[in-house]
């Protein structure tokens, strides 16, 4: 399984006797406080989300942490599943557990869980290139076996999906009733879409991305 970030390494560099190699391309967005979301939702993306989130935690609990998002979410772009709604649940309750102002930004999609996580990040610091492509849609079950199986992981996805509902809710503003409609038939919004449905705060234009950042995403 592919990581988040694919480690970028140049050639080592120092004297023949001291020479040691360079930070890789994970490291130096750690070391500014960026997590990159940019698979779906598999138990390793998720553990390395979480972890990178309760490292940062621990070395400084009050400076911001921004959360880049470009995924499909718990399934793929065709929409078949390839994870589970609760490696999702798990990235937000971490970032609800953890005391930094959490910075959210949507730099290509975000769809179902990953649209959720994106609505999760601190009030007034959650943001989306314009031309990025927020989606919601229900959770979605691959079970497979004998009729007992799946009617216990049916049961499991409605559970999930009363979960998605209440956190999106919370997260919006919107009422249950109008988010479980809407997640009837996938949802595509534009970035000002999503704004005025309470998923963002705020679009942000190509060229105000490092200054806003910078600045915290005022």
């Amino acid at each position: 399984m592919k990581l988040p970030i694919q480690a970028v390494q140049s050639t080592y560099y120092g004297r023949p006797s001291y020479r040691t190699p360079p930070p890789d391309l994970p490291s130096l967005l750690l070391n500014e406080r960026i997590v990159y979301l940019g698979l779906p939702l598999v138990p390793a993306v998720t553990e390395l989300i979480v972890a990178e989130l309760l490292y940062l935690q621990y070395q400084d609990p009050d400076k911001p942490i921004k959360i880049y998002i470009n995924s499909t979410g718990t399934s793929r772009y065709d929409g078949e599943p390839v994870g589970f709604e609760t490696e999702a649940f798990a990235i937000c309750d971490t970032m609800n557990y953890i005391k930094p102002p959490i910075h959210t930004i949507c730099i290509g999609s975000a769809m179902g869980m990953a649209a959720m996580l994106l609505s999760g990040g601190t009030k007034g610091c959650r943001a989306s290139l314009p031309n990025a492509s927020i989606v919601l849609h229900q959770p979605k079950s691959y079970a497979r076996g004998q009729a007992t199986d799946i009617q216990i992981r049916a049961k499991e996805v409605l559970a999930n999906k009363a979960t998605m509902i209440e956190i999106l809710s919370r997260n919006t503003g919107q009422p249950p009733e109008k988010i479980s409609k809407d997640m009837e038939r996938m949802l595509y919004m534009t970035p000002q879409q999503a704004k005025e449905y309470g998923l963002i705060d705020r679009v942000l234009e190509s060229n105000e991305v490092p200054a806003a950042v910078a600045a915290g995403i005022s």
